[in-house]
């Protein structure tokens, strides 16, 4: 996973807007090869979540009528102790049922399956968007080793525990370890824990905002896409309030069609399933990169795009005499420089790259 010194200058020296768009970017253009091991643990957890949590869902909805009733008549008389005991029956069991899919299955970060479902593409997609290029086999084999149990207790299982109290303990586990799931795996690093502490050290707004940009992403989609479906099968319907109860009633309960009606309504977050791993790659490796170096980048210098791009087709040109010579005051690298669109070495200033034509008099602006 190493970078040189080129690339690792123009790495860190993206903007945010740079690295969300990188990583969208890598999104689209590894997304051939990540999801179907991230559709295949969304299947598997969704699979769990049917065969473990579907009694304890029937409870909690058999209790439901009789809360909402208890509610209802809350402010005209004082409460028996049959109705409390309901009332806290029925908390306890909800808050089980919420913490239970939140530990199989988070929101998108957190839970047992998502966090070994990210681990499983993590490393690919690092070297994928440093390197320009990756074994997916061999990355995907390599994540399952006994250091991922680490990242499972710290992030699959602490961030559901902290969304059950209120969630700004997950907000603190996100933030301060979320990319244990890159640094587990490198060479080299005895202690990951501290590493991904390291590197997502002062990036607080830049970790929320990789979460709430995908969240929000999700959410419209998934609001657009849930209005369909319920308008095509009409869930307000009796007949389909009907069937639906059979289905979990454990008198004719039906694992069959909960299943594929779990998987119908969340076809959504599986399709998109690589977009946050993906934008989280793109933001470490900026931020890795910058701790790497050793210095704080400067927001002004470089506004380049590296990563995980297509080759730029160079353009056409009568002669290299067109390429107007300049002072030069770019990262010096053994003798010249490498230009930050395509990375050919350029021994002498140019005002346009001879390989690419790109622009690079911006660099003597330093």
């Amino acid at each position: 996973m190493e970078v040189d010194q080129q690339r690792l200058a123009i790495l860190a020296n993206k903007r945010f807007g740079d690295v969300l768009r990188e990583g969208f970017r890598l999104f689209t253009r590894s997304y051939g090869y990540i999801i179907l091991p991230l559709m295949m643990f969304s299947i598997i957890s969704i699979l769990l979540k049917v065969l473990l949590l579907t009694d304890l869902e029937w409870n909690v909805n058999t209790l439901d009528q009789s809360v909402s009733q208890i509610m209802k008549n809350l402010g005209d008389s004082d409460l028996e102790p049959a109705e409390w005991n309901l009332l806290v029956k029925y908390l306890v069991m909800y808050l089980a049922l919420i913490f239970l899919n939140n530990l199989i299955a988070g929101m998108g970060v957190g839970g047992i399956i998502t966090t070994i479902a990210m681990c499983s593409v993590s490393t690919f997609l690092y070297k994928k968007y440093v390197q320009g290029e990756a074994d997916f086999a061999s990355s995907f084999k390599s994540s399952f080793n006994k250091k991922i149990l680490l990242v499972i207790l710290i992030i699959g299982i602490f961030i559901p525990i902290g969304t059950s109290l209120f969630f700004i303990p997950a907000v603190i586990i996100y933030v301060f370890y979320i990319f244990l799931i890159y640094t587990y795996n490198m060479k080299d690093n005895n202690n990951p824990i501290s590493k991904a502490r390291f590197i997502a050290k002062g990036a607080f707004w830049k970790l929320i905002g990789v979460f709430v940009i995908n969240f929000i992403i999700l959410a419209i989609v998934n609001v657009i896409y849930t209005s369909i479906i319920d308008f095509i099968i009409n869930v307000d319907s009796a007949t389909f309030s009907a069937n639906y109860d059979s289905w979990y009633d454990p008198a004719t309960r039906n694992f069959g069609m909960i299943f594929l009606y779990q998987i119908l309504y969340s076809f959504v977050d599986i399709i998109f399933a690589p977009l946050f791993i993906c934008l989280l790659t793109s933001l470490f490796a900026t931020l890795k990169a910058q701790k790497d170096l050793g210095y704080e980048y400067r927001r002004e210098a470089y506004p380049v795009s590296i990563g995980y791009q297509e080759p730029y087709t160079p353009l056409k040109v009568d002669s290299l005499e067109s390429y107007e010579e300049v002072p030069s005051y770019g990262i010096p690298l053994k003798e010249g420089f490498y230009c930050p669109f395509c990375g050919h070495h350029i021994e002498r200033p140019k005002k346009f790259c001879p390989k690419c034509g790109e622009d690079i008099s911006f660099i003597n602006e330093q």
